[in-house]
C-alpha cells in the first residue's frame, strides 16, 4: 500500500499533499486501486521492465471540498499519464513521458484501528461532500477490545457496538448523551452528521496516522487522525 506524498500542480512544480488529505494507490492483479484523496478509484494498468501504462480509471462521484478536489484532479491526471516507474527505499516514483517525476509515494504505515483514540478531521455532512470540522470542537472516536466505540461528537458523548471483519466495519445502532451546546454555531448539526456517517460506515483503511471511514460505495464519510499525546 502506497500514500501519496507529493505530486505535481498545474505549474508543473512538485509539492507535498496538504495535511489531512490521505490520497493512495495499490497495485494488485493488473489493477490500481485506492482514494484520491475523497472519491476511490480503480484502473487497469500494465507494467513492462521499469515501464508503466495506466489505463482510465473508473471512480466513485462523491462532491470534494475546493483543496481535495484539486489533490483528485492533479493525482488522477499524474496516474493517466504515468509511463515509467522506480523504487527507492520505502519510496515509489512515477514519472511522465518525459521523464519527470509526477508523483511520489510512500510505504504505508500506521496506528491500529483498536486501541487507538482517533479525533475527526473531515466529516461527510450528507449532502455529498466533507466538511472540516468546526473550529474550537474535538469529535472523537475509539474502537476498544469489547466491540464497543465510544467517543464525543463535538458536545455530547456516544457509544454504541461495532463489528469488524476484515476491512469491512459496521458501527451502531449509537447512542448519546443529551446535553444542549449552542456554542459553536453548527456544532449540532455537525455532531448529527457525524454520528450519521458513522453507522453509514462499510469499510476502513488506514494509511500512515490517517484513518478513513468509508461507505459500501466508496464515499468517505469522516477522516480522522490519532489523538495527541501526553
Amino acid at each position: 500500500e502506497w500514500r501519496l506524498a507529493e505530486l505535481v500542480g498545474p505549474d508543473g512544480v512538485m509539492a507535498p499533499v496538504p495535511a489531512g488529505i490521505v490520497a493512495g494507490a495499490v497495485f494488485a492483479d493488473g489493477v490500481v486501486a485506492g482514494s484520491t484523496g475523497c472519491n476511490r478509484y480503480h484502473a487497469p494498468y500494465r507494467l513492462d521492465g521499469a515501464a508503466i501504462e495506466i489505463g482510465p480509471a473508473a471512480m466513485t462521484m462523491m462532491a470534494c471540498e475546493p483543496e481535495r478536489a484539486d489533490v483528485e484532479r492533479a493525482f488522477t491526471a499524474a496516474l493517466a499519464g504515468a509511463a515509467a516507474w522506480a523504487l527507492a527505499g520505502d519510496e515509489l516514483e512515477l514519472r511522465d513521458c518525459e521523464g519527470r517525476v509526477t508523483l511520489r509515494f510512500r510505504a504505508a504505515t500506521g496506528p491500529p484501528l483498536v486501541g487507538t483514540e482517533w479525533v475527526a478531521t473531515g466529516i461527510n455532512n450528507g449532502r455529498g461532500g466533507v466538511a472540516g470540522v468546526l473550529e474550537g470542537t474535538v469529535v472523537t472516536a475509539a474502537f476498544g477490545d469489547d466491540g464497543r466505540v465510544t467517543g464525543s461528537g463535538g458536545c455530547n458523548r456516544f457509544f454504541g457496538p461495532y463489528v469488524l471483519d476484515g476491512e469491512a466495519l459496521s458501527i451502531g445502532p449509537l447512542a448519546s448523551t443529551r446535553r444542549l451546546c449552542p456554542e459553536p454555531a453548527g456544532v449540532g448539526e455537525q455532531e448529527a452528521a457525524f454520528l450519521a456517517a458513522l453507522v453509514r460506515t462499510g469499510t476502513w483503511s488506514i494509511r500512515d496516522d490517517l484513518l478513513q471511514l468509508r461507505a459500501t460505495d466508496g464515499a468517505l464519510q469522516v477522516d480522522f487522525r490519532p489523538a495527541a499525546g501526553p
